[in-house]
């Protein structure tokens, strides 16, 4: 007898409004559709913004923030150039970082590598962050000084929301979260 994979066997057919249809014929269609959603879902994200981009989205937000809330000219500008200020230090410590991960991976591709040009490579980056965190930290009591307690609200959410989200995509463009 036949196999019961035969292609010979007759496909069940069932009436469907008055028209004949194959049920084999309905689950290929059914599984194509699905796959295409699927395609057409992940492709209308696009692509992920890099480090960079996302650093200047959320410094933009951080500027929209300052320029709704505080009506005072003065105070406004020197809030602008502290912001722009913590958008260059987020971007010169996010190359610094990627120049980190390069030198690790040249060194570390290299078996005769030594210990102390590991300790050298780490050290430098160390004070390179070290630098940079203290950096930020004077920026931000700089921006909390400015401010006034009812503009703070929106000024530290989305000074906040900058340094989460720039943490959350890793130093060459990939997501963390």
């Amino acid at each position: 007898m036949g196999d019961k994979t035969s292609l010979s066997r007759p496909l069940r057919v069932t009436l469907m409004h008055g028209r004949p249809r194959s049920s084999a014929g309905f689950a290929t269609v059914l599984a194509l559709l699905v796959c295409a959603a699927t395609l057409v879902v992940s492709g209308c994200g696009g692509t992920k913004p890099s480090k960079a981009q996302t650093i200047e989205l959320y410094s933009q937000k951080l500027r929209e923030a300052v320029s709704s809330n505080v009506h005072e000219e003065g105070r406004r500008a020197q809030l602008f150039l502290v912001v722009d200020r913590v958008e260059s230090l987020h971007l010169l410590f996010s190359q610094e970082t990627v120049e980190f991960v390069e030198s690790y991976r040249k060194l570390n591709a290299d078996y005769d590598s030594t210990r102390p040009a590991f300790d050298q490579l780490f050290a430098d980056y160390n004070a390179k962050r070290i630098k940079a965190r203290n950096e930020a930290l004077d920026l931000h009591f700089q921006l909390a000084s400015l401010a006034t307690v009812s503009e703070w609200n929106a000024i530290g959410k989305a000074e906040t929301k900058l340094y989460e989200e720039a943490n959350a995509v890793g130093p060459t463009g990939e997501s963390t979260k």
